[in-house]
């Protein structure tokens, strides 16, 4: 089995894209809202065109989060699951295009990943060609070659961990898009190539993507180790790693699994690899190194860094101690 591995520029697979767009055409209704009192219920008829473009984004948002939540309270829905089929390939297409705010794209993908967490619940029922297709695309949006410099993430590609001008100053955010990402490959990749991943995404030799990267860690200890639900992960703290639907994805009812309630949003097996991994990849002097790094980077933005660097200094103090490093 081929290693899996993320590498700035090397973006979704063109043909694991197609696929999935051949999976379904173009609805021959349009979809309609979960919620809703009375007599009406709110219909997506503008969503009913291949064209992405085309697309309404604040009608495309509503409907990703009706898609979501529906499934979550009321069951499977054949419209739910036809309509996600439907919308998955071609709003990824509408990622990277950096034109649009990039707050767009970050909060896009992140519901993307929720609807494909509440669709396919438990990965390994899933055929393999599907998964691998899913990983191919969903899980390489943040390496479009649109979106790098070299190795370096431009300054205002929609998934930098990076933010400039906040009401802290500058800050480190790896929620959204970086966080769901992440626990995208976490929880559907074959546990044999977690390892080679997660030493391909260590690798990046960008300053601020692995000081997002350690505030990510820290942030996401209670589904990385703990087995929490993404529900229960902070989108506002000084380690976000929250994001958009997450609260959406708590211990599925037995409307969404029939036959089994699980334990863990990660299974045991792949978080004790993941962890074993880290401490392989990663110890207390590259962490120190990482810092050093960080600092030389952000030296000319001044005092408008300081937050970053105790962002990072915190969350390299709990990863250290949450993680067991050496």
């Amino acid at each position: 089995m081929n290693d899996y591995r993320w590498s700035p520029g090397h973006g979704p697979d063109r043909a694991a894209l197609q696929r999935l767009h051949a999976l379904a055409r173009v609805p021959k209704q349009p979809m309609g809202e979960a919620w809703f009192m009375g007599d009406t219920r709110r219909m997506y008829p503008a969503l009913m065109h291949d064209d992405p473009a085309q697309w309404p984004r604040d009608e495309l948002d509503s409907a990703l989060y009706e898609l979501a939540s529906g499934p979550v309270a009321f069951g499977p829905l054949r419209e739910w699951s036809l309509w996600f089929t439907f919308l998955l390939p071609r709003a990824l297409e509408l990622i990277g295009r950096l034109e649009v705010a990039a707050s767009n794209d970050n909060r896009l993908l992140g519901a993307l990943i929720t609807a494909t967490f509440v669709h396919y619940p438990d990965c390994e029922r899933l055929p393999a060609n599907l998964r691998q297709d899913l990983l191919d695309t969903l899980g390489r949006a943040m390496f479009a070659p649109s979106l790098w410099g070299a190795s370096v993430m431009k300054e205002n590609a929609f998934c930098s961990p990076w933010r400039r001008g906040t009401p802290y100053g500058d800050m480190l955010d790896p929620s959204d898009a970086f966080s769901a990402s992440c626990i995208l490959i976490v929880k559907y990749l074959d546990p044999e190539r977690l390892a080679g991943w997660l030493d391909s995404a260590l690798r990046i030799a960008d300053p601020f993507w692995r000081a997002g990267w350690m505030v990510w860690l820290a942030g996401a200890a209670p589904v990385l180790i703990d087995g929490a639900y993404p529900s229960a992960l902070d989108s506002d703290g000084s380690h976000p790693a929250g994001w958009l639907n997450a609260h959406l994805l708590e211990a599925p009812s037995k409307l969404i699994v029939p036959d089994a309630l699980p334990a863990a949003f990660v299974d045991a097996e792949r978080r004790q690899l993941l962890q074993a991994s880290l401490r392989r990849s990663l110890d207390r002097r590259r962490v120190q190194q990482w810092g050093a790094d960080l600092r030389q980077a952000g030296a000319p933005r001044g005092e408008a860094f300081e937050y970053v660097l105790w962002q990072y200094d915190s969350a390299a103090e709990a990863v250290a101690e949450r993680y067991r490093l050496d």
